[in-house]
């Protein structure tokens, strides 16, 4: 357990700080210098100095020419959803209002696959890496003082220059794009629904709104009103009293990203990773479940994949909640101790919470909810989320099959409250005998949702991975038994 402390090189800033730690979600925290300005600034200039320091901080992480983007397509948006506030004001246009907010919120995402395949003309591309380096993505630009993540980019974008300032798009859930999207499904809900007046909906305080750093590349994904309201309160909560949680708050999110760095990246580099990117080019846990030597590690390999996930991005929440909270800013809560979760149901309301709720409220609900075709609404649900995290057709196969197990908890649910309420019958009598078994009946309710969520992620991560490590899960105590 010691011995990645015993050899991790603490002193490489370039090399591992920056190369390594800092990198991913956490390059949030290339914000921290600008933070004091935003901690400085009086109330009436907090809104423009958070739409240009998190234009600064887009320009330095992501490039200068996708902080050119990122507020071109801002205003842009802003633009169509003042389009779409009048048109939901006038008598049957509500129809074309819909499709006009649905719009927005597809440029924004499918924005980023479209640009990732772009190049600069070769003479335009050398002569921004010769004097305007600062246009490419950090990392990329070849400065002595930066990490380099060229090894981390796909092939096709590490050489030839020309396709370098399009690498950030390859991953539209890094960059803010596909969080987007999924605000202006909210903001676009809101004016539908006339709780945003006009005169909060100023450019300024929209870019404020898509602009603030913290929170830009993944979120959490607050809503347009509790995040005006913050914005508007928040110097009132300033106190030196918020200093020391917020870096606690901070510094337990870093601390989660080295435990991700230190004792997960080599197991995923090892096991999970193709060679060009970065993987060790040995067994592919996905691809080939048969090559793995080790039962446990076919066993608890996708739990490891995922517990790396969440380490990151909860990580990154919290060093997010910590800036806010420097701010006076009370930011939403993302992760709520999701592994104790004993339903499906429970689960979803302790993971990604931002995302969730959001999606209950706008997509759910106006399906019909709890009311009617429930099986139908939770697989539309999960569906679009899954095809949110990248429009591939295992993703989509994930989110109908999520919702159908959270349709299963549904129904297992209600029939048990209807058991409970009448006392009679088997599952009634059932019931109440499980309750004299302590705390056991809710260990196993534990170990079916843990095994249920991550056990689907052999469909989300691997697609065709849900039958083959499955199948090597069944394949080798069988095998055992019968030699």
């Amino acid at each position: 357990m010691l011995a990645p402390l015993r050899t991790t090189p603490w002193a490489d800033w370039r090399g591992f700080w920056l190369g390594q730690v800092f990198d991913d979600r956490f390059l949030v925290c290339y914000f921290l210098p600008l933070l004091p300005l935003l901690m400085l600034a009086p109330r009436r200039s907090l809104r423009p100095a958070i739409v240009l320091t998190g234009l600064a901080f887009v320009a330095y992480v992501f490039g200068a020419l996708y902080a050119a983007f990122w507020l071109g397509l801002c205003c842009a948006v802003h633009a169509g959803t003042e389009r779409f506030a009048r048109q939901v004001a006038e008598p049957g246009r509500g129809g074309r209002a819909i499709v006009l907010a649905w719009a927005v919120g597809l440029l924004a995402y499918f924005a980023s696959f479209f640009l990732a395949r772009l190049r600069l003309p070769e003479e335009m591309a050398l002569w921004l890496w010769e004097y305007a380096r600062l246009a490419y993505p950090v990392g990329l630009r070849g400065l002595a003082w930066e990490p380099d993540f060229a090894r981390l980019v796909p092939a096709r974008y590490a050489q030839p220059v020309p396709s370098l300032p399009f690498a950030v798009f390859v991953n539209p859930h890094n960059i803010g794009t596909a969080y987007l999207a999924v605000r202006m499904l909210h903001y676009c809900s809101e004016l539908r629904r006339g709780t945003i007046p006009r005169e909060r909906r100023t450019l300024l305080s929209f870019l404020a709104y898509l602009c603030y750093a913290p929170s830009l590349m993944q979120g959490p994904i607050e809503r347009y009103g509790t995040f005006q309201d913050e914005l508007d309160g928040c110097h009132v909560r300033r106190s030196w009293r918020n200093v020391a949680p917020a870096l606690a708050r901070m510094a337990w999110g870093l601390g989660k990203g080295l435990i991700a760095t230190l004792y997960f990246i080599p197991v995923i580099r090892a096991h999970f990773l193709p060679a060009e990117l970065g993987g060790a080019g040995g067994a592919s846990y996905f691809s080939q479940p048969e090559r793995i030597e080790s039962y446990a590690l076919l066993y608890f390999g996708v739990y490891i994949y995922i517990f790396w996930l969440y380490l990151e991005f909860s990580g990154y929440c919290d060093v997010s909640a910590g800036m806010a909270r420097l701010l006076g800013y009370r930011q939403v809560e993302n992760f709520n101790l999701p592994w104790i979760a004993t339903s499906l149901r429970d689960f979803w309301r302790r993971w990604h919470i931002s995302l969730s709720a959001l999606l209950r409220d706008y997509v759910y609900i106006p399906l019909g909810g709890n009311r009617r075709h429930v099986t139908l609404n939770l697989c539309v649900t999960f569906a679009l989320i899954g095809v949110w995290h990248y429009p591939l057709p295992q993703l989509l196969a994930w989110g109908a099959l999520m919702g159908l197990m959270l349709a299963v908890n549904q129904h297992w649910v209600h029939w048990a409250q209807r058991a409970d309420e009448t006392g009679r019958g088997a599952l009634a009598a059932v019931r109440r005998a499980s309750r004299r078994l302590g705390p056991l009946p809710q260990v196993l309710a534990w170990m079916v949702t843990m095994h249920c969520f991550v056990h689907s992620l052999l469909l989300f991560f691997g697609g065709g991975a849900i039958y083959r490590v499955t199948w090597e899960l069944i394949r080798r105590p069988l095998a055992v038994s019968w030699g």
